[in-house]
C-alpha cells in the first residue's frame, strides 16, 4: 500500500528540493509557470539539484494519463531497477497501485498549475521507503501544461 500526504512546499526536508524550488521561483516568479517552449529545459533541468538528482520529466500531452510518457530521468533514478525507462508510458509501471497514486498526484499538479509537494510512503520491492517529491508543471505556447518535472528526495528506508 502506498500512502500520499500533501505537504506545504516549505516542509520538504531535503536541501536539494529547497534549492530546486528557489530556482523555480527565480525563473518563473512567485506563482508563475515555467514556459518550456520559450525558455527550453536548460535553465530548469540543467541545475545540478535536478540533473543529478532523483528527477524525471513526464510528457502529459496524451489525453489518457496512463499514456503519459517518461521523457527524462536523472542520474539517481530507477523504476524497478530499470534505469532505461525513458520513452515508456505510465501504464508500463509494474505496480498498479503505485501507478494510480502517481496519476492522481500528476492530475493534481496539472489542475493546480503550480508546484506541489507530497510525502510518499510505501513498500517498494520489499523495502519500506518514505520520500518527498515536488512536481513542477511546465506550459506550452497555448498555456497548457505539457510536461511535469519531478524531483524526489528519500527521507528514510527500512
Amino acid at each position: 500500500m502506498v500512502r500520499v500526504e500533501h505537504i506545504a512546499l516549505e516542509k520538504v526536508q531535503d536541501p536539494k528540493l529547497g534549492s530546486a524550488l528557489k530556482r523555480w521561483y527565480q525563473l518563473c516568479g512567485q506563482g508563475g509557470l515555467y514556459r518550456r517552449e520559450e525558455l527550453g529545459f536548460g535553465p530548469l533541468v540543467g541545475a545540478p539539484e535536478i540533473l543529478n538528482g532523483r528527477s524525471s520529466v513526464v510528457a502529459t500531452d496524451a489525453d489518457d494519463p496512463i499514456n503519459y510518457v517518461f521523457a527524462f530521468f536523472g542520474d539517481d533514478f530507477a523504476v524497478y531497477d530499470d534505469r532505461n525507462f525513458v520513452a515508456r508510458r505510465l501504464a508500463e509501471i509494474p505496480d498498479q497501485d503505485i501507478m494510480k497514486v502517481i496519476i492522481s498526484c500528476f492530475g493534481e499538479a496539472i489542475e493546480a498549475r503550480a508546484p506541489l509537494a507530497h510525502r510518499i510512503s510505501g513498500n517498494f520491492d520489499n523495502v519500506e521507503v518514505t520520500y518527498d517529491r515536488i512536481i513542477f508543471p511546465t506550459i506550452n505556447k497555448v498555456s497548457a501544461v505539457d510536461r511535469l518535472v519531478t524531483l524526489s528526495a528519500e527521507i528514510c528506508r527500512t
